[in-house]
């Protein structure tokens, strides 16, 4: 018998070699950096839809005053990661969020504007394509702020935006905050460690919270009115893929937009934004109607 455990023993250890992990990722070297952020954010498997629910408040922020709850959003992204020709991924994506009902969650589609007193139409973001290159060649991913801490890794990304406002004062004086664009992103990502450094796993299970500054959307027709909006939200991956989502943002994405069910299957640009969007829909209704009346 004492034979017998042995022999087994010895089996068991060999077999625990010949499966040993690698080392665990280094987070100080730019092309481990990458690939831990692409199996928090998404996965290493490029047949995959990765799809990232979220669920947050939006408030108004205005002159000395305290912020206030306007209504709740609810969305998904849906991501693939693919091969970058100089090394690293092209994250290909695309999202919607849905304006709910601050009491009841039901998604809305009009909006009672109590700054203006006007009733007013909302535009479900739905934003394609959402994209990133992130080549290991000319950049260093290192430098990034990840912390560890018992089981868990955290990643904390600030992304400050400031350019030229697609919808300009003049061709949208209700609808444009001002000449500039400016708003900010906030993310902080949490995922298990051993999932991160286990070779075998290509997209970890991860949560995340989600903050944002920006100016009042276009549909909302607040024009150069001083203030602004602030989302607060969390959210999660879902292993289940799109089938988990709740029922009412699937029912509703198949309905309106069924294609945002799975990723992209290849990188394009330019990026859509709920500034670009509303402002070429806007463009085409112009143009249909000037049309239909000559």
């Amino acid at each position: 018998m004492r034979l017998t455990l042995k022999a087994a023993m010895a089996g068991l250890a060999l077999s625990l070699a010949s499966t040993a992990w690698s080392a665990p990722l280094d987070l100080s070297d730019s092309e481990d950096s990458l690939t831990a952020f692409a199996k928090m954010r998404c996965s290493l498997d490029p047949e995959e839809t990765t799809i990232a629910w979220w669920y947050g408040t939006l408030f108004a922020q205005m002159p000395d005053t305290q912020p206030r709850a306007l209504m709740r959003f609810e969305g998904f992204n849906a991501c693939r990661m693919l091969p970058h020709e100089d090394g690293g991924f092209k994250m290909v994506t695309r999202e919607v969020t849905y304006y709910q009902d601050l009491e009841t969650g039901e998604i809305i589609e009009t909006w009672d504007n109590p700054f203006t007193g006007e009733t007013v139409e909302i535009m479900q973001v739905a934003n394609d394509p959402v994209s990133h290159q992130m080549p290991l060649a000319g950049r260093d991913y290192s430098t990034w702020p990840w912390v560890q801490i018992a089981d868990q890794l955290m990643l904390t990304m600030n992304i400050p935006l400031a350019y030229p406002n697609p919808l300009s004062v003049e061709e949208f004086p209700e609808e444009s905050s001002g000449p500039m664009y400016f708003a900010s992103e906030h993310f902080t990502f949490f995922a298990p460690i051993d999932e991160i450094n286990d070779p075998n796993v290509q997209s970890t299970s991860s949560t995340y919270g989600w903050a944002r500054t920006g100016p009042w959307l276009p549909w909302m027709r607040m024009g150069q009115r001083t203030g602004g909006l602030i989302y607060s939200g969390q959210g999660m991956k879902l292993p289940g893929g799109f089938a988990q989502l709740p029922e009412a943002i699937r029912a509703y994405t198949l309905e309106h937009f069924p294609e945002y069910a799975t990723a992209p299957l290849e990188f394009t640009t330019p990026n859509a934004t709920s500034w670009t969007v509303f402002r070429d829909k806007v463009r085409e209704q112009r143009q249909s109607e000037q049309g239909g009346t000559e």
